[in-house]
């Protein structure tokens, strides 16, 4: 995930290291190996450990129901803006592994110690626990992860799809609900070695959801909590969920599933939204038929006057009737898309005077048959490299990426595909033209599994996400990953002796570090 409490996250972390005696100095930042002159400011440098946390470890058995995680580094060069090239010298030599092991246990599953090389781990029992991915070293900046379970029946058939994420102190997901039939599962996972003490913030289409049992959540250190969202709230059709850690830190995932009757109609991970703001982009939008419904959530006090827009393969339009909405107080807001995106891939741009998140469902299947499900959330835009670990290749299975930009001028980006022992097996140049969205099919050459990186290459915002899409007798099935940035780097803070320092003195913290 991007998400700016997680950046937050680590430069306190890192600014927790210092020593009593130790202030903060200096706004500006510096690389690693600048002059000594310079080393009053504090400096950017690669990311040297990380944690990512997968959600659940379903299984059944091969056939009906099972889930595999894939985690890697890439690319090989640690090239991120503000890091010298000395600094990121010593990182790329540095030893380093990658590791896929139980949450609360310290022996990995699976492991590699190179960048660019996945390690890759199929869960074949049903009493697993979460699984996390620990980077340390050479190969900890950039480092992503994923989860997918397929299941071929019963209730939860579909592919559900979740990026592993860092803990942070709070996360939005938008679009679940406990509509007859539906139910969402919010799991919270404490890797660290203090409880963590955790508010949901709940809202659905009256206004703000009252639920005691909602605050004051503790997760224990290296355990997970798994919340009934539709126990909380047993009569929201729509409903949006802040994860607010009041203490100490959790990783938080929400997945949604629905039925009718005995059909399953598609089951997926929601990503996790940026935080409310006066305009977010939700890329990701699947081409094709079935629903395509937006959800926007306004969680301030003030009504949300709203204009929508969509950036389209022929540019940016406003979609007739729904270009100006209202979002009452506190309430969630469905959108119907598909009658104004055509069948066509496309992104979402929600505009409003008071501070709003959203995502978008997109529904696959028809008639009586089985559906699946594929969310997209709102996001960042990419500011490095963006990896999608793992995607399966081969008969009745394809995959594409949707980027869009609302920039006036077209925006560039490189996609690079590589197999799990780190060979290119594909590569491609991608423009995408003024306010548009552009897909892509991936298609690697003579590989089941293979890594995707996507790198901006410039011309202005770029948003995204991988769709896959997999036939089956039954109806399609799908999922979609939200392309988003690894942490590459940290900032440390720079320290110097403090005269005051035990006497009472104090000194001014510098405001990035507030």
């Amino acid at each position: 995930m991007s998400n700016p409490f997680v950046r937050l996250g680590a430069v306190v972390v890192a600014a927790a290291v210092l020593v009593g005696g130790a202030t903060l100095a200096g706004p500006a930042l510096t690389s690693a190996d600048e002059p000594a002159r310079a080393s009053g400011r504090p400096t950017r440098v690669p990311v040297d450990r990380a944690t990512l946390v997968c959600p659940e470890s379903r299984y059944v058995s091969s056939e009906s129901s099972a889930t595999d995680v894939a985690a890697v580094s890439a690319p090989a060069r640690i090239d991120a803006p503000g890091v010298g090239a000395e600094a990121a010298r010593r990182a790329e030599a540095a030893p380093g592994q990658l590791a896929v092991l139980p949450l609360g246990s310290a022996k990995p599953l699976a492991s590699v110690d190179q960048r660019e090389r996945l390690a890759a781990y199929s869960v074949r029992k049903a009493d697993t626990p979460p699984l996390l991915v620990s980077a340390q070293g050479a190969v900890a900046p950039g480092a992503a992860a994923g989860q997918l379970t397929r299941s071929g029946s019963g209730p939860l058939r579909g592919l559900a799809e979740a990026p592993c994420t860092q803990p942070g102190t709070q996360f939005w997901f938008v679009g679940t609900g406990s509509a007859l039939g539906q139910h969402g599962r919010l799991y919270l996972t404490n890797t660290d070695e203090g409880s963590a003490q955790v508010d949901l913030r709940l809202y659905d289409e009256k206004g703000p959801v009252d639920a005691d049992a909602a605050r004051g959540l503790t997760v224990a250190p290296g355990r997970q909590t798994v919340v009934e969202l539709d126990k909380l709230a047993p009569t929201s059709k729509r409903l949006a969920v802040a994860v607010v850690a009041q203490r100490g830190r959790v990783a938080a995932a929400l997945r949604n599933d629905a039925q009718n009757a005995d059909t399953a109609m598609g089951v997926d991970w929601i990503p996790s939204a940026t935080s409310p703001a006066k305009q977010v982009v939700v890329p990701g939008v699947a081409p094709g038929d079935g629903d395509r419904v937006l959800s926007v959530v306004a969680p301030a006090d003030s009504t949300a006057s709203v204009n929508l827009s969509v950036l389209g393969p022929d540019g940016t339009f406003r979609p007739s009737g729904l270009g100006d909405l209202e979002v009452k107080p506190g309430t969630v807001a469905e959108i119907p898309l598909q009658d104004a995106l055509r069948k066509q891939a496309g992104a979402v741009r929600v505009e409003s005077d008071v501070p709003v998140t959203a995502s978008v469902r997109s529904v696959f299947g028809s008639g009586s048959k089985p559906h699946d499900v594929a969310y997209s959330a709102a996001s960042s835009p990419l500011s490095g490299p963006a990896v999608v670990p793992s995607t399966d290749a081969g008969k009745g299975r394809s995959a594409s990426l949707l980027l869009s930009s609302p920039s006036q001028q077209a925006v560039k980006a490189s996609v690079r595909l590589y197999s799990d022992d780190g060979r290119e097996v594909g590569s491609t140049k991608v423009t995408v033209r003024p306010g548009s969205t552009e897909e892509t099919r991936l298609e690697p050459k003579e590989v089941s599994r293979y890594t995707v990186v996507v790198t901006p290459d410039g011309g202005g915002p770029l948003y995204g996400s991988r769709l896959r899409v997999e036939d089956d007798p039954d109806g399609p099935m799908a999922s979609s990953w939200p392309l988003t940035s690894a942490e590459a780097t940290v900032v440390r803070p720079a320290a110097r002796s403090d005269i005051g320092a035990g006497i009472g003195v104090r000194e001014t913290v510098d405001p990035m570090f507030r």
